[in-house]
Formats: C-alpha cells, structure tokens, sequence
C-alpha cells in the first residue's frame, strides 16, 4: 500500500503544479495568472481595419510602479500603435487632486505619459477624485486637448475617415452609487444614449465593477437599474477599474466585463472565480475592435502573451 502511495505521490503533485481546475481554468503556477479559453496573442489581427485602445487605471501614485506601468503602455504603443487610452479611474492619490496648480498634476500623471502623446485619453473619475476637488480635475484636463474629462459621465463617438462604422465610449460616474445617492438623472442620461445609439457599438466605462473576483468583490449598488441599462441595450463590455488588478470576466446575459486596475497602486488580491483571465499585475488591457469582434489582449510588465475574442453579433451598423 504504501509502495503505491509513493508511485502516485509524483502524479498528484504534477497535477498541482500544472494546476487545472475541475472547472476547465488553467492556472499558471510560474506566472500566477488565471486563464480559460485564450488565444496566443497575435499582431496579425492588426491587419484588419478597427480601433486599437488602451484600459488602464487607478494609477496616481507617482512610484515606480506607475512607472514600470507607464513603461509597459508606452513600449505596447511603441510596437502596436494604439488609437487611444481608455482611464478606468483614481488618477490621483490619495485624496484626488486638490489644486490644478499644485506639482502634484505633474507628479502624478503629466510626468509618466509624456512619450504617448499625442495619443487622446478618456477618463473616468474614481472614488478618490471624489475625495478631492472636481473642478481642479475638470481645470487640469481641460488644459490638454489631448485629455477629455468634460462632465462626470459624458459620451464619445471615436471614427476614423477610412472605416465607415464608429465606437462609442459612454463614460459614467459610479461613486455616487456606492454612497447610495439618487441617480434619477445619471440613468435617464444613460438610456438616452443607449437608446439613440441602439445598433451601435458601444462601450460603457465606470470606475467600480459590476462584478468582481477581487478583494473589493461585486458592487452591489451597481447591479440594479445601471446593470440592467446594459442588459436591455446589449453593451457588449464594461470597463471599470478599482481592484488594483487584471480581470476578464465572461459574458452575462450579453456583457462581457474588465476590471483594469494596475496603472500603479499597491496590487490587491485577485481569485480565479468564473475569470477567463486574472493577474495580480501591474499593465492594463489592449482593446482591438473591428466589426465583427473585440480582441481583449492583457498587457501584463512582461507584455501580451494570450488574447481573447469576443464577437459582436449583436452589432449591426452606425
């Protein structure tokens, strides 16, 4: 008996380092990411017409790991050009930003990008822009015509002259729902947009997800008529960040979900769960949209490795 336990002892613990769950998730013990149904990256998809965008967030510190993120974003664009920078939110550590004079603009954001201009960025303001004054914030991008921050929640349609469809970015404010706040106003002006842009691809941004395997985990706040705006309209992914990770969540009931939170905050604890792709990692997400899909490519510091295709069956024209 024992003789036999010995034998499988080297099987049970090849089982372990390989690492593969019941429920078909592989976990890379060397790299300490979740995966299930990925790609390998591949530049060629590149050759199709479509936007190429960036997903990063929660990055004000002004460290080095804002640093060795920045370097990863600038040196994907370097390589894979990119459309534009999608900012999931916390810009500005820890108490948003005080004064649109103050050095702290500089140090904290201006001074890390500087080597993707002119590349546009859309933000969306986080819980900790919250914490300090809108109206610097709303000062500081409007100084840039490359940043676009124009409201709270606003919308953006990005086009190109050589392809006859367009992305449109919805971007929300989604910290007056975890304070419990009315949104009467927020929902009507979603719908709205959804509604008139209703066979279009759209795009909803918003600092705090939906769902989560983080330690944050789900927001609840979010589940009720926001969540169920982007059911009835068939958003095809939401972006948030918040977790100081990488998450890919799959689709439920039409919306596929990203949590990117690695632009530079201390990184927080991220499980497997239901992820098709969880890293506790620094980076962010390249978006590749075309007409009939979006490849979701997570850019970890060591760079994009897998990719993961989302059809867009629903979409049927701008």
């Amino acid at each position: 008996m024992l003789k036999k336990l010995l034998l499988l002892l080297p099987l049970c613990l090849l089982i372990y380092l390989h690492g593969c769950n019941d429920d078909g998730t592989d976990i890379s013990p060397e790299q300490g990411i979740c995966l299930r149904n990925e790609l390998s990256f591949d530049p060629d998809i590149f050759q199709q017409d479509g936007f190429h965008l960036f997903v990063i967030g929660d990055s004000g510190t002004g460290n080095q790991n804002q640093q060795n993120a920045a370097n990863t974003l600038e040196s994907y664009h370097l390589n894979y050009p990119l459309d534009g920078i999608i900012h999931t939110g916390d810009i500005f550590y820890p108490d948003g930003l005080g004064n649109a004079d103050n050095d702290e603009a500089y140090n904290k954001f201006t001074a890390f990008y500087q080597g993707l201009s002119p590349l546009p960025w859309y933000f969306v303001a986080g819980n900790h822009e919250h914490d300090g004054s809108i109206s610097a914030l709303f000062t500081f991008i409007d100084r840039d015509e490359t940043l676009h921050l124009p409201a709270l929640y606003y919308q953006k349609t990005l086009a190109k002259p050589d392809i006859g469809w367009q992305v449109n970015l919805l971007a929300t404010d989604t910290t007056p729902f975890t304070f419990g706040l009315v949104q009467a106003g927020q929902l009507a002006w979603l719908q709205n947009q959804l509604s008139a842009r209703e066979n279009q691809l759209n795009l909803v941004i918003g600092h705090h997800p939906i769902f989560s395997n983080g330690a944050h985990g789900d927001t609840e706040e979010l589940q009720g008529s926001f969540y169920q705006l982007l059911k009835q309209y068939r958003v095809p992914l939401y972006l948030a960040g918040h977790e100081h990770n990488l998450q890919l969540l799959p689709k439920k009931e039409d919306v596929n979900f990203i949590v990117s939170g690695g632009g530079g905050a201390s990184l927080s604890e991220v499980s497997c769960g239901d992820s098709l792709y969880a890293d506790k990692s620094h980076g962010g997400f390249a978006l590749f949209i075309t007409r009939e899909n979006i490849y979701v490519i997570p850019v970890p510091l060591g760079g994009p490795l897998y990719m993961f295709s989302l059809p867009l069956e629903q979409v049927t024209g701008n």
